[in-house]
């Protein structure tokens, strides 16, 4: 089956932690993060995404694609950075039980194949992370080395993934749908973006 899609840079398939899980995340991101006050502290999966038209549709088709995919475990703990020019973006790299960040991602290109945007960015491929700040190439070896001892591991069950879109550029993104794995210990976890 074809699946045509309209992509949008408004709208974008992430994975969100848990609300548990954020507050020393968003600590750094408000004090570092031009993107703090549109997006939740999040891993893209596919940016851009699907015209808020077509989520319904692509809901349907990505929830029963996945719905046997198992949960995994998912781990916080080390920072690293790309280099843009004379900037730097620092991130948290999410460390995924049986490398499910990146099975997912397949998975998701299985059936949405033009959805490949991130794997083009680097001639590293996909690169799953979680934006803390922007930094000037002077600066980040120095704030890695100051933010690693006071960053406290951080672990969830990965049991979903979530459409979020914005109606304009400046306003924040909100989750609206989820698509549920496969877990046997499901754990009823808050978001930031939820409705």
């Amino acid at each position: 089956m074809d699946q045509q899609i309209k992509k949008v840079f408004h709208t974008a398939l992430v994975l969100v932690p848990p609300k548990h899980c954020i507050d020393q995340i968003q600590l750094l991101r408000k004090q570092h993060d031009k993107a703090y006050d549109r997006w939740m502290p999040h891993v893209n999966l596919c940016f851009p995404f699907v015209d808020p038209a077509q989520f319904e549709q692509v809901f349907q088709v990505l929830q029963n694609h996945l719905k046997d995919f198992p949960s995994f475990q998912v781990r916080l703990r080390e920072f690293n950075h790309f280099q843009h020019g004379k900037n730097c973006v620092m991130w948290l790299k999410p460390e995924s039980e049986n490398d499910g960040i990146q099975k997912l991602y397949q998975e998701i290109l299985k059936v949405y194949p033009q959805l490949d945007d991130l794997n083009k960015k680097s001639e590293h491929g996909f690169q799953p992370h979680i934006t803390v700040g922007q930094f000037g190439i002077n600066q980040i070896e120095q704030r890695k080395k100051a933010f690693q001892p006071q960053f406290h591991e951080v672990q969830f069950q990965c049991q979903e993934i979530h459409m979020i879109s914005r109606n304009g550029q400046d306003d924040p993104f909100s989750i609206i749908h989820t698509i549920k794995f496969k877990t046997d210990n499901p754990q009823a976890y808050e978001y930031p973006g939820q409705k």
